[in-house]
């Protein structure tokens, strides 16, 4: 999907924001990140003009830029959220009361059906997890995205 400067710069900011929400930046959020950069095509130059934007007091302008876009782009989103939430197998309170606010204030919620049948974000979260968390993994994606 295709997303502008001012988008790409929204979902690095509410990601990165959730990524630090427990307070610990678990080494699979960090392979996460990685991943979604490559994902929302960021160039080197791009990233360093994303990051250099963002600041805490982005992190609202950047929810106005979200609950603008498009369905489908707010469904990808909410996946992106989603994984980063779950990309180190522990879904911490601090996390899913994050993800209710910025879910609630951009409508992201709202395009949970465009989500069935779309191709997810390729990233696989569990690559780094032993059988135990991998199953604790799936169980938390599975009920954030109500199935």
């Amino acid at each position: 999907m295709e997303y502008s400067f001012n988008e790409k710069q929204a979902i690095v900011s509410v990601v990165m924001t959730m990524a630090q929400a427990d307070g610990i930046i678990e080494r699979n959020e960090l392979a996460y990140f990685e991943q979604l950069e490559d994902y929302l095509q960021l160039t080197a130059a791009e990233l360093r003009n994303v990051s250099a934007t963002i600041d805490d007091g982005y992190s609202l302008l950047g929810l106005i830029t979200i609950s603008k876009m498009t369905p489908a782009k707010k469904a990808d989103v909410k996946q992106m959220l989603l994984q980063m939430m779950t990309s180190d197998s522990d879904l911490h309170p601090k996390e899913l009361t994050l993800y209710n606010f910025i879910a609630d204030v951009t409508g992201l919620n709202e395009a949970i059906d465009s989500l069935k049948g779309k191709k997810e974000l390729e990233y696989d979260p569990a690559r780094l997890l032993d059988d135990k968390r991998k199953k604790s993994l799936k169980s938390a994606e599975k009920k954030l995205l109500g199935q």
